[in-house]
């Protein structure tokens, strides 16, 4: 089996590139052999999953959701394992796969080589690994992208009060379940992981190998309702909300005459997407993980 390394230096306010020395120092060691990818612009660890995903090899992503989310784009559908080291800012899909953040024991998972299939969303054309989201979530991530040298979840707070002085709730058709509805909502999130931006627990009920994703609708809400009720979701109180419902879906198809605004694994897909098809991929990915029996 091979090892590859796939390296964003940029994750996590350069802590990917701080660590690149201590990887490779443990890789030699642990891994003689492996192979070494450093990616150098946004879309680069998609071209080197790509390029791969045929061979019987483990592909390990070193970074945060971001750098995650472009590794299973390439690799998917195809051969290759998943590993996870987390070096960046936000490290949302690594809780479910209970990978911890030190480097050491991270690398240690690795080297366990532990593995099971998980679920993976589609969202049109691409994939998820963790979570999307529709509506203010997104426009809160393309307030977080302005921060160029900033994330993590104090900065996406920030980013939640940026987005509250312009966003307005947006008209869409659901098509969930075998039932269609046109209704107002603050946003629309589907979750095939538990938490998303950055520590906000939106689907606690989550299981990632069910067949299954999570489908979080919240109603449309006065700026105040907002500011009021969006902090119960790092905790999972969320869910008792009146203006908020939760559903477990295989298929999802959003529509919105007026384009609505969309990220995938924190990773700002459209700021004006008009429809929006999301179905569950059941057990396609294999991943390393440290989850205890």
């Amino acid at each position: 089996m091979e090892y590859h390394l796939i390296l964003n230096p940029a994750a996590g306010w350069g802590a990917g590139q701080k660590s690149e020395s201590y990887l490779l120092k443990s890789f030699e060691t642990h891994f003689p052999g492996f192979h070494f990818h450093k990616t150098n612009a946004r879309g680069h660890a998609t071209e080197i999953a790509h390029k791969l995903k045929d061979a019987q090899a483990v592909l390990i992503a070193a970074g945060g959701d971001g750098t995650v989310h472009e590794v299973v784009n390439g690799m998917m559908p195809g051969n290759c394992v998943l590993g996870v080291i987390p070096v960046g800012s936000g490290n949302d899909f690594i809780k479910m796969l209970n990978i911890p953040l030190d480097l050491r024991s991270a690398i240690g998972v690795i080297r366990n080589g532990k593995a099971m299939l998980i679920d993976i969303g589609k969202v049109n054309d691409s994939y998820f690994s963790n979570g999307l989201g529709m509506g203010f979530d997104a426009v809160v991530v393309m307030e977080t992208s302005k921060r160029k040298f900033a994330r993590g979840f104090f900065i996406y707070l920030f980013s939640v009060f940026r987005a509250l002085k312009y966003y307005q709730n947006k008209t869409v058709t659901l098509h969930l379940n075998g039932t269609i509805e046109t209704r107002d909502v603050l946003m629309v999130n589907v979750g095939n992981g538990a938490v998303l931006g950055g520590g906000f627990r939106l689907f606690p009920d989550a299981k990632i190998a069910d067949g299954k994703l999570e489908v979080c609708i919240f109603d449309g809400l006065t700026k105040r309702e907002i500011i009021m009720n969006l902090p119960k979701a790092i905790s999972g109180k969320h869910i008792h909300l009146p203006q908020v419902e939760m559903h477990k879906a295989d298929h999802l198809l959003v529509k919105s005459d007026e384009g609505i605004a969309i990220h995938s694994d924190g990773e700002l897909i459209s700021s004006n997407l008009k429809e929006i098809e999301i179905q569950v991929v059941p057990r396609a990915l294999k991943v390393i993980h440290n989850i205890q029996n």
